[in-house]
């Protein structure tokens, strides 16, 4: 745990808040806090095919805490705040990683800060403001990149990482994907859970069930029981063929199910340890109690300190430090 218990800034934090002032860019002092579920959706060019019979399939809790001393595990979450320039997007965000030790919880969080924008012209004075036409897809591709480093090198190996968030959602979605074998070198076993989609793409393929219900989530509400699982499936998308997974839906309470996800050389690599992983998956759901929001204590913890880091964090003291606002002043209002 040597390289826990710290926070570390991005190597281009400060030189990036730096440029904006010499740009004379103002930055509101206060962001917008967002969120990666519109991300948790697959794509309607996906094939999908079930590995087992569609039914479902009784976890088991007890044998779950067994394997709980079994297992190293560790989680990771994340948390970002948008701020909106006349000349550009800024994104400020905490990457958090807890590893769950024997009697405690072990943090370590970095924390990025990015500037985008369209213009040229302030691209040719600065080193570390990014051009991108599109400001959000290049931030998305950006922290994706962020986090899998983030996760390679902090993560331990021989372990499983739980990780809130989909592992596939949209092209950009293969840079986690093509990083499955980095995983495997460590002995890490990346899991994605996804609590909140609409995504129908299995509830379409099959004919018997196409129509009939809202979401897969709602189609398996109504199949599944407490403490089951559904079968497993494959997805692969059509378009690119990068983007392929095996995943299932686990039921904890009586309340809504949600996405396990694996990537498909990661299931095949580990399938002997697949039974023992979701009895623990369940046994962990229980064990942090929230019937109404099912979720697991490692990530739970980990989204907060995700939170807490940026909060902690004083961005408008490091907009100050650069003189952000009094330069902006002085220009626009002749302050």
């Amino acid at each position: 745990m040597r390289n826990f218990n710290k926070l570390i800034l991005h190597p281009d934090f400060h030189k990036t808040i730096r440029e904006l002032c010499n740009n004379n860019i103002f930055l509101p002092h206060h962001g917008t806090e967002q969120n990666l579920e519109f991300l948790g959706s697959l794509t309607d060019s996906g094939k999908i095919i079930n590995l087992e019979e569609i039914r479902g399939y009784k976890l088991n809790a007890l044998n779950g805490c067994s394997e709980a001393s079994k297992y190293s595990f560790s989680a990771y979450d994340e948390s970002w705040v948008k701020f909106s320039a006349l000349e550009g997007l800024a994104y400020f965000t905490a990457h958090s990683i807890v590893v769950h030790g024997e009697n405690e919880y072990v943090p370590v969080a970095l924390v990025t800060f990015n500037f985008y924008t369209r213009s040229k012209a302030i691209i040719e004075k600065s080193s570390y403001i990014k051009y991108a036409n599109d400001p959000t897809v290049e931030y998305t591709r950006n922290y994706i990149k962020d986090k899998v480093n983030f996760l390679l090198e902090f993560v331990p190996s021989h372990s499983l990482l739980f990780i809130d968030g989909p592992l596939i959602s949209g092209d950009l979605y293969t840079i986690m994907v093509d990083a499955t074998d980095k995983f495997l070198q460590k002995d890490i076993i990346p899991i994605h859970f996804v609590k909140n989609s609409n995504s129908n793409i299995v509830t379409s393929n099959i004919d018997s069930l196409s129509g009939q219900y809202h979401s897969d989530m709602h189609w398996l509400n109504n199949l599944l029981r407490p403490g089951e699982r559904s079968c497993f499936f494959k997805y692969e998308d059509q378009v690119n063929k990068k983007n392929t997974k095996i995943f299932c839906y686990i039921k904890a309470f009586d309340s809504s199910p949600q996405r396990i996800e694996f990537s498909t050389n990661t299931y095949l690599t580990y399938i002997n340890s697949v039974p023992q992983i979701m009895d623990l998956i369940l046994y962990l759901l229980f064990v942090q109690g929230s019937k109404t929001n099912p979720q697991l204590r490692t990530i739970a913890i980990a989204e907060a300190y995700a939170r807490s880091v940026l909060r902690s964090i004083d961005i408008n003291k490091y907009f100050k430090e650069a003189k952000i606002s009094p330069t902006l002043n002085q220009v626009r209002f002749g302050g």
